[in-house]
C-alpha cells in the first residue's frame, strides 16, 4: 500500500496563483477550480501498482543549505515524477474518467489520479516552452500559462480514444505558452482572432515562397489569405511590436531605450542660451515702459499668456480700443530707443 503525496501539485499551484498569473484570457474559471478546497491527498491510499508515492519534498540543493530561486525547485520538484508508459496514461485517464461526475466533480481516487497525470507531465510544460528562444525570467510566466493548459487538457482527456495523454496535451500546452508571448512581448494587446490571421499570413507567405521562388507581392498575398489588399496592410502594420521607451538596452546596465532617442523638438545648447539671453535684454527692455504699458505689450503679444484684441485689453483697462492703440504705438517707440541704445 502506497500514499500518494503529491508534493508537486503544490509547486503548480503556487506557480499558477501566487505567483505569476499568466496573461492569456478565460482562465477565470480555472483559476476558479484551483483555488477550491481540494481533497486531503496525504490520506488517499491506493494500490502501488496504480500511483507511484512517498516522494521527498526537499531538493538537494535545499538539504545542502543552498539558496535555490523557484525555477530551480519547480524542475527538481517536477523531475521526481516518473515519466508514464502510454498504458499508464490510459489507465490513470480511465480512473480519472471514472471518478468524474455529470457536475465535473472528482472523488478521492479520480482527483488523486487526475492530479498524478499532471504532475507526471509537468516537465512536459518546460520541454515545449524550450522550444522558444526565452529569457530565463519568462520561463515562471510562462509555465504558468503551460500548466493551465495541462490541467484543462487532463480534465478533458478522454482515454477511450487510446491516444497518449502527452501527445494531447502538448498541442494545447504549446498554443497556450504561444498565446502568453503574444501578450508578453506586444505593449498593445490584440484580440486572438487578429493572432489568427497573423499566422495565416505567415503560412501563406512561405507556401506562396516556396512555389513561386521569391517573396510573393501583396496582392498575390491577399488573394492567398482571401483579404483585401487594404486589409493585408492594415494587418502587416499591426505585427510590428511596440517596445517601451524604460525596457533596458542590455541585462545589466541603467541605459534605457528612450536615453538613445533624439527629441527632434528639443532646442540646442546655443539655442537655450540664445533664447535665455533674449529673455535678459526683454526684461531690461521692458523697464522704460510704464507698467500700463508693459501690460498691454505683454497682451497684444501673448507674452505669458493668450494674445488678445485691442477691444478686449480695453475693456480691461476700461478706455476705447483707439485709445490702447495709441497707448501701444507709443510704447513700441520706447521700446525702438531703448533697444538702439
Amino acid at each position: 500500500m502506497g500514499v500518494f503525496c503529491p508534493y508537486s501539485i503544490e509547486v503548480l499551484q503556487f506557480l499558477m496563483i501566487n505567483h505569476t498569473a499568466p496573461a492569456t484570457p478565460k482562465t477565470d474559471e480555472l483559476t476558479s477550480l484551483l483555488r477550491s478546497r481540494m481533497p486531503d491527498l496525504g490520506e488517499i491510499h491506493l494500490r502501488g501498482d496504480t500511483l507511484t508515492a512517498d516522494l521527498d519534498p526537499s531538493s538537494t540543493a535545499e538539504l545542502a543549505g543552498e539558496p535555490i530561486d523557484e525555477l530551480t525547485r519547480y524542475l527538481d520538484r517536477a523531475g521526481r515524477w516518473t515519466r508514464l508508459s502510454a498504458e499508464e496514461e490510459l489507465r490513470l485517464g480511465r480512473l480519472a474518467q471514472s471518478g468524474r461526475d455529470s457536475a465535473g466533480n472528482y472523488d478521492r481516487a479520480g482527483q488523486a489520479a487526475l492530479d498524478h497525470l499532471v504532475c507526471s507531465n509537468l516537465r512536459l510544460v518546460h520541454h515545449a516552452i524550450m522550444q522558444f528562444s526565452v529569457h530565463r525570467d519568462l520561463v515562471l510566466s510562462l509555465l504558468s500559462a503551460g500548466n493551465v493548459a495541462l490541467l484543462e487538457s487532463a480534465r478533458n482527456y478522454d482515454a477511450s480514444k487510446g491516444l497518449r495523454f502527452s501527445t494531447y496535451a502538448y498541442w494545447g500546452i504549446r498554443a497556450a505558452i504561444m498565446s502568453e508571448l503574444n501578450f508578453q512581448f506586444r505593449t498593445v494587446r490584440l484580440p486572438r482572432n487578429i493572432h489568427e490571421q497573423f499566422a495565416k499570413i505567415r503560412k501563406e507567405t512561405r507556401r506562396l515562397t516556396l512555389e513561386l521562388g521569391r517573396v510573393p507581392a501583396d496582392n498575390e498575398l491577399a488573394e492567398a489569405v482571401g483579404c483585401a489588399p487594404e486589409k493585408l496592410t492594415e494587418l502587416q502594420s499591426l505585427q510590428q511590436c511596440g517596445r517601451s521607451l524604460d525596457a533596458p538596452l542590455a541585462d545589466e546596465g541603467e541605459t534605457t531605450l528612450g536615453d538613445t532617442l533624439t527629441d527632434e523638438g528639443a532646442m540646442t545648447p546655443a539655442e537655450a542660451a540664445a533664447q535665455s539671453d533674449d529673455l535678459v535684454l526683454l526684461h531690461k527692455l521692458f523697464g522704460f515702459l510704464t507698467e500700463r504699458e508693459s501690460e498691454i505689450i505683454r497682451l497684444r503679444n501673448g507674452l505669458g499668456c493668450e494674445a488678445q484684441t485691442l477691444e478686449a485689453i480695453g475693456q480691461r483697462q476700461n478706455v476705447s480700443r483707439e485709445r490702447i492703440r495709441q497707448l501701444e504705438e507709443s510704447a513700441m517707440r520706447k521700446l525702438r530707443v531703448a533697444a538702439r541704445s
